[in-house]
């Protein structure tokens, strides 16, 4: 090999070496957490990251509802106390030998080890953690018991975490790499919910552009829905990000996986290395490897941003879609105060309504109102009824869909934001020529006969 082509190896990941790291996990068998072959797979990762060169490699136990796991945690040192975290989690679930979930992830994580080791120096330190227990699920214990446990053992440290990158199910041919932002309950406040910051979302999308390999937000067809619908309704899957996120670390997740493109042999005995493909375990390699540099460059960021909307890979922040919002009011005022009257109130009450929603939860709010809100105090026809109803109607197809798949249970938003997002959908509708208000006429002076 001439040393510019090993230069170029280096720099890449190989899908062929991931679907073989992959796949020697699978051949364990399935090794749910606390069982001896999942012992077997944590050394295994183990002894991979020594030969993918690197030196600082930890098994860090701990132990949950009476159960023992092993996290493995490779450090390569940078110039910074900073540290950016790409984990990936080594259990699988009891019926399933977990070639895609997530021997895929930790095949990939591997390969990572060895390009990021062949790079002379780091701005930040970088940690690759395959974590136990993401599957541990149950009331003894909860999901993600590994990657709490290594958040906890973190101590103080864990300020120096600039963020953490989280490899889920990936390498099957029919997916697509997506960040899956998703929002999970805020354990520090009841009723709130927690989700990736803009910062590290944006981050994500212009590393992994760079890379060549770009990701999508959420859903490859569905990307702009995908959105509102996660800070709607209760999501069930997740990640180890959860774990940082819930301990307010800065986390996202990323999967081939989504809800158009969902793997078919998920949880299931059939998850086996033959379903992978090395070509996809590359494309996704490339894009977490572009990731990784783009979080070990970028300012760090609050963990707390919860309220944005990526499209057209940029990521639009809270002030301006609250200023979207705003400006999606001024037609309806206008309008009530032309009119007067009844037209007025309701127009100021509709807007009263919008204004709340948009406060405590703008992107739900824009999906649903910024289309009514633009469109129907300016135009009255059938078409602009469509379209006005067409976001909240893809909203609640979409939410439909997804609690029959068994993937939602429930929903986000408190029942006074239902009930004003309601009344402040049907008020739009309060336009002349609806509802029994019409244009003022003009009358001719008394007295006067006309043509006169």
């Amino acid at each position: 090999m001439s040393p510019l082509l090993g230069l170029l190896f280096a720099a890449s990941i190989d899908g062929g070496a991931a679907l073989r790291h992959a796949a020697a996990l699978a051949a364990l068998g399935p090794h749910p957490w606390g069982s001896a072959a999942n012992q077997a797979a944590a050394q295994y990762v183990a002894d991979q990251m020594r030969v993918a060169g690197v030196a600082d490699v930890a098994l860090e136990t701990f132990e949950r509802g009476g159960i023992a796991g092993v996290n493995v945690v490779a450090t390569l040192p940078g110039a910074s106390e900073e540290f950016v975290l790409v984990g990936a989690h080594h259990d699988t679930v009891p019926e399933a030998p977990g070639a895609y979930d997530d021997g895929s992830g930790v095949g990939i994580l591997l390969e990572l080890a060895r390009v990021l080791a062949s790079e002379p120096a780091r701005p930040r330190t970088i940690v690759l953690a395959s974590f136990d227990g993401e599957e541990s699920g149950g009331p003894r214990a909860g999901p993600t018991v590994g990657s709490r446990a290594y958040v906890q053992q973190l101590g103080n440290r864990g300020d120096d975490l600039v963020a953490a990158f989280v490899l889920e199910m990936s390498g099957w041919a029919g997916g697509r790499p997506v960040l899956h932002p998703i929002a999970y309950a805020d354990p520090r406040e009841k009723g709130r919910t927690v989700i990736a910051p803009a910062w590290l979302v944006r981050a994500a999308l212009a590393g992994s552009a760079e890379a060549g390999a770009p990701l999508a937000v959420g859903d490859p067809l569905l990307s702009w829905l995908y959105q509102p619908a996660v800070r709607t309704f209760r999501v069930h899957l997740y990640g180890d990000d959860n774990s940082f996120l819930q301990a307010g670390r800065a986390a996202l997740f990323t999967s081939d996986s989504s809800f158009t493109a969902f793997y078919p042999h998920y949880h299931q005995p059939t998850d086996t290395a033959d379903r992978l493909d090395a070509a996809a375990l590359a494309r996704m390699g490339n894009a977490v490897l572009g990731v990784a540099h783009a979080l070990m460059a970028a300012p760090p960021g609050p963990a707390a941003e919860p309220h944005w909307f990526a499209a057209f890979g940029s990521v639009i922040e809270r002030p301006v879609l609250l200023a979207l919002g705003v400006v999606s009011l001024l037609p309806g005022v206008l309008l009530g105060l032309r009119m007067g009257g009844w037209m007025l109130a309701a127009r100021l009450v509709q807007a009263g309504l919008c204004a709340g929603l948009l406060w405590t939860q703008p992107v739900p709010a824009l999906w649903l109102l910024l289309v009514p809100n633009l469109l129907l105090p300016l135009a009255r026809s059938w078409w602009t009824t469509l379209l006005s109803l067409a976001p909240g109607a893809a909203l609640l197809a979409l939410g439909g869909a997804a609690w029959y798949r068994g993937l939602v249970s429930g929903i986000w938003l408190a029942p006074w934001e239902v009930a004003a997002a309601s009344l402040a959908l049907a008020l739009a509708f309060v336009c002349p020529g609806r509802s029994g208000v019409r244009e003022p006429s003009k009358r001719m002076p008394e007295g006067r006969p006309a043509g006169a």
